[in-house]
């Protein structure tokens, strides 16, 4: 097998295993907080998903859960109201968009149903857990996964791939880092602004600018830059292209970044 397609292969695997955990956590957590009422329509993906390159086809989940704030959300260190709070999030964050969170799994504690997030605050993979009360869920049918290296941004809905869109990503001096992250929120830049039509906000965060630095995936008035490595880590697309990937991506999506 080629580098390039070893590579491919990699990024296809390590989606399904991040997120086959998650999901499996999920689902048996759920099993059993909610033994006397339908499951959500969540579901690990039956059938292979192609690659970017034509490499073998790799199963993975085509579904996951989306928790999304109904009002103040506390998030704890442990399924309790006694254990320590980690942050307090509104219904709406700080761009004035729903709060919303991606569902790691689910236990039943105390006679009350916890949902364990992936939360979009520093640093990088904070993880709580909320009440299930707390919130209201979705679920998704779409990810996306950003290949650095290449310089492309995958859209795959129910398993199969939509299509792939070439990016500019992060500069040397500020690499776009790699991990799991999602969609948290939709904007409309400033019209005409180096941000273009607009941005899909991401979980993670540029680690070398503690005090800025979010990251997020967005549109550009400079179409030149597209295929470099130019950003302090965002991901750069052409404005129809994003627009594109945001009709297909709901808030809350996970999206993985590999290099």
């Amino acid at each position: 097998m080629s580098t390039k397609k070893r590579r491919i292969a990699w990024v296809v695997a390590a989606f399904t295993a991040l997120v086959a955990v998650a999901l499996a956590g999920y689902l048996v957590g759920h099993a059993r907080a909610d033994a006397t009422g339908p499951m959500p329509p969540v579901s690990v993906g039956s059938q292979s998903s192609p690659t970017p390159s034509g490499a073998p086809a790799t199963a993975a989940p085509t579904r996951w859960l989306v928790a999304k704030a109904i009002g103040t959300v506390v998030v704890y260190r442990r399924p309790s109201p006694a254990a320590p709070v980690t942050v307090t999030l509104s219904r709406l964050n700080p761009h004035q968009c729903a709060t919303v969170m991606l569902v790691r799994k689910s236990r039943d504690a105390g006679g009350a149903k916890w949902y364990q997030v992936w939360l979009a605050v520093r640093p990088n993979f904070s993880s709580g857990w909320v009440r299930a009360s707390s919130v209201t869920t979705y679920t998704t049918p779409a990810r996306i996964v950003i290949d650095v290296s290449a310089r492309r941004l995958t859209v795959y809905r129910d398993g199969r791939i939509m299509r792939s869109f070439p990016v500019a990503v992060g500069s040397p001096a500020y690499p776009t880092p790699s991990g799991l992250y999602f969609v948290n929120e939709k904007t409309i830049p400033a019209p005409g602004g180096p941000y273009g039509v607009l941005a899909l906000g991401l979980s993670g965060f540029q680690p070398r600018l503690p005090t800025r630095g979010a990251l997020a995936i967005h549109g550009t008035n400079d179409d030149h830059v597209i295929g470099q490595a130019v950003s302090e880590g965002c991901i750069r697309m052409r404005n129809a292209d994003v627009l594109r990937v945001s009709h297909w991506v709901p808030a809350g999506s996970p999206v993985l970044i590999v290099r």
